[in-house]
Order: C-alpha cells, then sequence, then structure tokens
C-alpha cells in the first residue's frame, strides 16, 4: 500500500495520495491548485496512474486542483452530491465506494469542516 500525506504549509491543506501497489492505480484527496505539478511529479516517481482525485468538500482556504489534474491525466474527479461545483464528473453520497484497483473507500457524510 501506497499512503503519502502532503502538507500545503500556504493554505495549511493536507493532501494524501493513495494506491495499492507501485505501477497501479492512484488517488488523491484534497488535491491544492498550486501543488499540481508536485503531484504528478509523485505520481510519476511511484510509476503510478491517477484514475481519481477526490475533494471532500468545498474548501475556503485554497482553490482545488481537480480540475488540472483531470486536464493532466483524465482522471474521474469526485466530490458529494450536494456540491454545486462543475468539475465534478462523479457525484458520491452516505453509503457509496470510491474504488480504484486494491482500494475502497467508504463515503460518509460529514457536514461542518
Amino acid at each position: 500500500m501506497i499512503f503519502r500525506q502532503l502538507f500545503d504549509s500556504v493554505s495549511g491543506t493536507y493532501t494524501y495520495l493513495l494506491a495499492s501497489r507501485r505501477g497501479g492505480e492512484a488517488l488523491i484527496i484534497d488535491p491544492v491548485i498550486e501543488k499540481v505539478g508536485r503531484y504528478m511529479q509523485l505520481v510519476q516517481e511511484l510509476d503510478l496512474k491517477l484514475v481519481k482525485a477526490v475533494d471532500t468538500h468545498l474548501h475556503a482556504d485554497h482553490v482545488t486542483g481537480l480540475g488540472a489534474l483531470r486536464d493532466r491525466t483524465c482522471c474521474v474527479t469526485v466530490m458529494g452530491e450536494q456540491t454545486k461545483a462543475d468539475v465534478v464528473s462523479m457525484r458520491v453520497a452516505e453509503g457509496d465506494k470510491v474504488q480504484i484497483e486494491g482500494i475502497s473507500l467508504d463515503v460518509l457524510y460529514t457536514p461542518g469542516h
């Protein structure tokens, strides 16, 4: 299992990169637009294919990197079903699963931040 926690000190945002193995599918959670180049570098270093990018909520502290990652990798962009964000291609609800090769994440609706 590959798990990388990345931190953007400007916005105070933690971003997570997950994959089951080197050379496999990956997903990224809560990407910051200014760090997209770094994320892509890490994906390349680990020989991963970024297939999903997830935002857990609308962020007041930073601009999302979902659109930039989608444009660079053709990944599926994921947010909760109530989002009005236009960059989202997959909306999820309580009880759904977000899956990539070897990893399954349960969706929990957690209002607030």
